[in-house]
């Protein structure tokens, strides 16, 4: 008698369980999902900050030359050497640029999140255009 009621409470047994199966399931889906988003922003902040060095690099590297393309004209003009010469100045020359580029970063970044909270489905296609024209006028 007691196998017999085994076997008919088994069934009923996984059947009571199978819920809290799915929640479970359910919370390692979203857990998952969060881990995958996390990944992706930081493989997105790595990329940007190596895109940023590169550009930095760059300018550094347009600023010398121009520095000595100026100089070396300078030094091969006879005549009047009471003026200076004349220097351009690049945005990274620009008192406010490291200001500029926190500001433009942190828009990056939003941009980032945003993206990620459209493509996990967190937000509409509509609302990821609203809040990314807000965040590239400055106004989020």
């Amino acid at each position: 008698m007691s196998r017999l009621s085994i076997i008919l409470l088994a069934p009923l047994v996984a059947v009571a369980l199978t819920p809290a199966i799915a929640d479970d399931v359910a919370a390692e889906r979203a857990r998952l999902a969060n881990q995958r988003i996390q990944i992706e922003e930081e493989r997105r902040a790595r990329e940007e900050e190596e895109r940023l060095a590169q550009a930095q690099a760059q300018t550094e590297s347009e600023d010398r030359r121009e520095t000595n393309a100026e100089t070396a004209a300078a030094s091969e003009q006879p005549g009047d050497m009471s003026s200076p010469p004349v220097t351009r100045t690049t945005q990274t020359g620009v008192s406010g640029a490291p200001a500029d580029r926190v500001e433009m970063s942190r828009a990056l970044e939003q941009l980032r999140e945003l993206g990620a909270l459209r493509d996990a489905g967190y937000v509409t296609e509509e609302e990821f255009e609203q809040l990314k024209k807000k965040i590239l006028n400055g106004t989020l």
